[in-house]
């Protein structure tokens, strides 16, 4: 039988998960304060950020490829979209496994990058404008616009993909825990399983709220 340790914070068994996962609970309690469900819910978006990203990157060499093959450029085309297709297909694979893993307690990761959607639009658009400097004497001096255009679209998907998407995946993780645990049945057993044997440890001293 398993016995929850005696601590000032209120037991995993003291509320249903649909209620420790009610955004109105998670509101009073602030959105910095460490919870097992948060926990769960940030690792899970930080490995799907990762896949997402490299989804994005594929999905992005397939539409650059497109674009070599409007210039004629047959086999930078053919190769750039087919390993596009390739690795776009492997995250996607990857990524709807992401979507029923819990992570262990513990097991946590770290990312550098912006953690929200504005923040990546905001990290992307300073770079993208920071290269587009270099052009702008070529611009000037009226150069054929058509290999700016093209570095400045490889560089848009590159940027949406490496910034822009993963912090999309990450702002979202709780909420999107949240969706799942209503929708999928295999996540909600899951977190339920955690309610029942989880015990507070240093540091993360609530199961919840989400």
């Amino acid at each position: 039988m398993h016995v929850e340790p005696v601590s000032q914070y209120p037991p995993a068994s003291s509320r249903t998960l649909a209620q420790w996962l009610d955004p109105e609970l998670s509101a009073r309690h602030g959105s910095d304060a460490r919870t097992r469900l948060r926990e769960i819910a940030d690792g899970r978006a930080m490995r799907r950020a990762m896949w997402a990203a490299f989804l994005a990157l594929g999905a992005s060499a397939v539409v650059l490829g497109a674009a070599f093959l409007v210039f004629g450029w047959w086999t930078a085309a053919v190769a750039t979209a087919s390993a596009g297709g390739v690795v776009a297909a492997a995250s996607a694979l990857f990524l709807r496994r992401e979507r029923r893993r819990i992570p262990r307690p513990g097991e946590s990761y770290t990312t550098r990058g912006a953690g929200t959607l504005r923040g990546g639009i905001v990290a992307a658009s300073g770079m993208f404008a920071a290269v587009n400097v270099f052009f702008v004497p070529a611009m000037l001096a009226g150069s054929d616009l058509t290999p700016i255009l093209l570095i400045d679209g490889g560089l848009a998907l590159l940027l949406v993909s490496g910034f822009v998407v993963p912090a999309a995946v990450i702002g979202d993780g709780r909420a999107a825990l949240r969706r799942d645990a209503n929708r999928d049945p295999h996540v909600a057993a899951a977190l339920e399983h955690e309610r029942t044997v989880w015990v507070p440890r240093a540091g993360v001293d609530m199961f919840g709220p989400l």
